[in-house]
């Protein structure tokens, strides 16, 4: 399944939810492949540490190669296929090859980091998915732009599997159910504001891994889980739960 993780808007995290939805899929045991469809400025590598591979996503658009051979293990135990951070890599990319290339792969989950915008690269990965995963904030300007993604997806015949609601403060911003009445889908994950996240940045690795109960990383893990259609276990009550008995017993 080809999911593209888009929203129209840049800085409303996008590439983190594409990189944690990933990486959980990954921890419930799905084959899982995680694409940077933004060819222009691609972010993937630079995430998770990873800036520089032999073979990106912008090798197999641009010399023929197949997909499978840009595949990159990352520790996490997750299927990366990066994209290159040089400009010169660029100008020979040829995007309208992502939907055939694309086919090369036969994994449970493709997780595809869209463009911010709704520009031709953006496009192009919305017409080669098979559904789509709308990220957005709480506020209009964000909002807006997910509608807009939201109307070019169904003009594409594309489902939408739901909104992620990121970045959630519960101050001065839109309310939940206000952003469901302007998209008119249901927010199937809300991910709060979480200082977490920017410190798993500096650590150049995913929030799920780095801090596995927090906040942020919970609800990337209950996506998952409603994604793929497993039970969720709220590790950190489990995690809790395992300090006490070793605190009480010495376990």
């Amino acid at each position: 399944m080809r999911i593209a993780v888009a929203g129209g808007k840049g800085g409303c995290s996008k590439t983190t939810t594409a990189i944690n939805l990933a990486i959980a899929l990954n921890d419930l045991k799905k084959d899982v492949v995680l694409v940077d469809c933004n060819f222009t400025t691609p972010n993937i590598g630079l995430y998770l540490g990873v800036p520089f591979v032999s073979k990106t996503i912008h090798d197999v658009l641009s010399d023929g190669l197949n997909l499978n051979d840009a595949v990159y293990l990352h520790k996490s135990g997750v299927k990366l296929i990066p994209g290159n951070i040089s400009i010169e890599k660029l100008k020979d990319v040829e995007p309208n090859l992502l939907n055939k290339k694309l086919n090369d792969l036969n994994n449970d989950f493709v997780i595809m980091d869209c463009a911010a915008g709704l520009g031709k690269e953006s496009l192009i990965a919305l017409e080669s998915c098979d559904k789509i995963l709308i990220v957005t904030n709480p506020e209009m300007p964000a909002a807006t732009d997910a509608l807009k993604t939201i109307k070019i997806g169904e003009e594409l015949n594309k489902e939408i599997m739901g909104v992620v609601l990121a970045k959630r403060t519960g101050k001065d911003e839109m309310k939940v159910n206000a952003v469901e009445k302007l998209l008119e889908r249901p927010i199937i994950a809300i991910i709060n504001e979480d200082k977490k996240v920017k410190e798993s940045l500096v650590k150049k690795d995913a929030v799920v891994n780095v801090f596995p109960y927090s906040d942020a990383a919970i609800g990337y893990k209950r996506l998952a889980c409603y994604l793929s259609g497993e039970d969720f276990v709220d590790v950190k009550k489990e995690g809790l739960f395992k300090e006490f008995i070793r605190f009480v017993f010495g376990k």
